[in-house]
């Protein structure tokens, strides 16, 4: 079944559909009748990755009839080559409460070597910090950690898939 799984085909499909939407395609007029599962099975992936709506009915015989195919929203963003309206909609807000920052400093404080007393004073200066100079110890924390990555380039290569 692995070996049916065809990205370009899957691709020529989508296209297909975009040019049709906000249309169904009749699979079987679009496509013509399939000799082997190839069709079946790309688009029902597509199905179950959301990036198509498809219908399909299986006979008591075993026998399976396609129906329509219609591309979806999300197909429409997967192949449109700036993310279309889900890159946009899908942007991700990270909110760090002050409270949030003020613990995880003073966590560090506490775990870190040196004298309890200097560690003290820190602690009650990052307690008494006002939440916009947390906001910018976060950041400058942040960009430390990001400078001290050894290997910052190919991390975000792999994470971002580059």
């Amino acid at each position: 079944m692995g070996e049916l799984l065809d990205r370009g085909f899957q691709r020529q499909l989508l296209s297909e559909l975009q040019d049709l939407y906000p249309q169904s395609a009749d699979v079987n007029r679009s496509w013509g009748q399939q000799h082997d599962n190839r069709l079946l099975v790309n688009l029902e992936y597509l199905r179950e990755h959301g990036l198509v709506e498809f219908t399909w009915t299986r006979f008591l015989s075993g026998d399976i009839h396609m129906h329509t195919a219609k591309i979806t929203a999300a197909g429409m963003d997967f192949i449109a080559a700036d993310g279309g309206l889900g890159a946009i909609l899908g942007v991700v807000t990270v909110k760090l409460h002050d409270d949030t920052i003020r613990q995880l400093l003073i966590s560090k404080i506490e775990k870190s070597d040196g004298d309890q007393s200097v560690k003290d004073q820190m602690i009650a200066k990052v307690k008494a910090l006002p939440s916009d100079a947390l906001g910018s110890v976060a950041m400058a924390g942040l960009g430390a950690a990001l400078d001290q990555t050894p290997h910052l380039f190919t991390l975000l290569r792999t994470v971002i898939g580059v």
